[in-house]
C-alpha cells in the first residue's frame, strides 16, 4: 500500500509539473512569436497573480480571476501586424515539446516506469495544451484558432483584431484607452456585426467616447445595434458587452423591462460574475440606485469596487465608479 500511494504521489506531482511546464512552453512560444512580429509582452498572468507592465514599471498584482495567458502590445506599424503567429506561436512550441518528447520515450525502457509514466502523462497534458481547444471552451472562451478564423472571416476582421489587441495591451500599460488615436476607433469599411472581433471594437470606441466626453445616446446607438450579436458570442464576449449594454442603458436611465430581466436572470448573473468580476460593483451600484433606490446601499459597492480597482490599477473603473459615485451624492443631496 506504501510503495502505491507513493507512486500516486509521484504521478500527481507529474502531471501538476508537466502541466506547469507546457503553460511554460506555450507562454515562450507566443513571447518569441510576438517579439518576431515586432511586438512586445505587457501582461503575464497566472491563475491568481499577474505581472503587468503598468506606467512604465513592471507591477505584481492580485486580480479578482485570471488564467494563464500573455497580453501583446502588436507592433506601431500595423502592417508588420501578423495574427497566425502570434495565435499559433505558442501551439507550434507545445507541438515541439510534444516530439521531443516521443523521442524521449523511445529511449526508455518498455516495462512500467514511474518516469515512462510522467513522460505519457507529459505528452497527454502538451497535447492537450498544443490544442487549446477542450479548456478553452470549458472556460468559455475562443480559442486562438477560432480568433484566426474570424479575424480572417471579412477584410476588415484583421484590422478589429489589430484594433482590439492594441486596445487591451494599452489598457494594461495606462488603465485606460483614451491615448488611443482616432484612426484606431474608427471600425474600418466592411465591417459587420457578425464577426465578435469587430463587437470586440465596438467595445473599445464606447469606453474611448466616454474618456473624450463624446455623448452617451450617441455612443448607445452604436452599441445597440450589434445587440442581436450576443448569442453568437463566445461566453466571455457576450459577459463583457452585455455588462457594457446592461450599465450604461441604466445609467441613462433606459430601464426597460427586458434591461432589468437581463440584470435579475440568474444565469446571465453567473456569466458576468464569471467573466467580468471588476465591473460588477458598478453594475450591481447603478442598478441599486435606478432601480431599486438604494442609494446607501448602492455608494457602499461603490467603495467595494473602488477598493478592488485600485488594487489592480485599472485607472477606467476607478474613473467610473467615482462618477457614479458623485452622481449619486449629488442626487441624493
Amino acid at each position: 500500500m506504501g510503495s502505491l500511494l507513493s507512486t500516486i504521489g509521484w504521478l500527481g506531482l507529474g502531471l501538476i509539473g508537466s502541466l506547469l511546464g507546457a503553460t511554460l512552453i506555450y507562454e515562450f512560444g507566443q513571447w518569441l512569436g510576438s517579439r518576431l512580429t515586432g511586438g512586445r509582452v505587457v501582461k503575464i498572468a497566472g491563475y491568481r497573480y499577474q505581472l503587468v507592465h503598468f506606467a512604465g514599471h513592471w507591477r505584481w498584482q492580485r486580480p479578482i480571476h485570471s488564467e494563464p495567458h500573455l497580453v501583446i502590445m502588436p507592433p506601431s506599424e500595423s502592417e508588420r501586424f501578423n495574427y497566425a503567429t502570434i495565435c499559433f506561436s505558442g501551439g507550434l512550441f507545445n507541438l515541439l515539446a510534444v516530439i521531443f518528447s516521443l523521442v524521449t520515450v523511445q529511449q526508455l525502457a518498455h516495462g512500467f516506469d514511474l518516469w515512462l509514466m510522467i513522460a505519457i502523462i507529459w505528452i497527454w497534458v502538451n497535447t492537450l495544451k498544443a490544442l487549446q481547444l477542450l479548456p478553452f471552451v470549458w472556460r468559455g472562451r475562443a480559442t486562438a484558432a477560432l480568433d484566426f478564423k474570424t479575424a480572417r472571416a471579412i477584410p476588415a476582421g484583421t484590422t478589429a483584431a489589430y484594433v482590439t489587441m492594441l486596445a487591451t495591451a494599452t489598457m494594461v500599460e495606462t488603465g485606460s484607452v483614451a491615448s488611443l488615436p482616432v484612426d484606431a476607433i474608427q471600425l474600418a469599411p466592411g465591417s459587420t456585426s457578425q464577426n465578435y472581433l469587430i463587437v470586440r471594437q465596438a467595445w473599445v470606441t464606447l469606453q474611448w467616447g466616454q474618456q473624450h466626453g463624446l455623448p452617451l445616446a450617441e455612443l448607445l446607438t452604436g452599441l445597440t445595434r450589434l445587440t442581436h450579436s450576443f448569442n453568437e458570442l463566445p461566453p466571455a464576449d457576450m459577459a463583457v458587452y452585455l455588462d457594457a449594454t446592461l450599465y450604461w442603458h441604466l445609467l441613462a436611465e433606459q430601464a426597460d423591462v427586458q434591461f432589468i430581466a437581463w440584470v435579475q436572470d440568474h444565469e446571465l448573473q453567473r456569466l458576468r460574475q464569471r467573466y467580468t468580476p471588476l465591473t460588477q460593483f458598478k453594475l450591481r451600484a447603478v442598478y441599486q440606485w435606478r432601480v431599486s433606490h438604494q442609494a446607501p446601499t448602492a455608494l457602499a459597492t461603490i467603495e467595494q469596487g473602488l477598493k478592488w480597482a485600485n488594487r489592480e490599477h485599472n485607472t477606467t473603473e476607478v474613473m467610473w465608479l467615482k462618477d457614479l459615485q458623485t452622481q449619486i451624492e449629488q442626487a441624493e443631496a
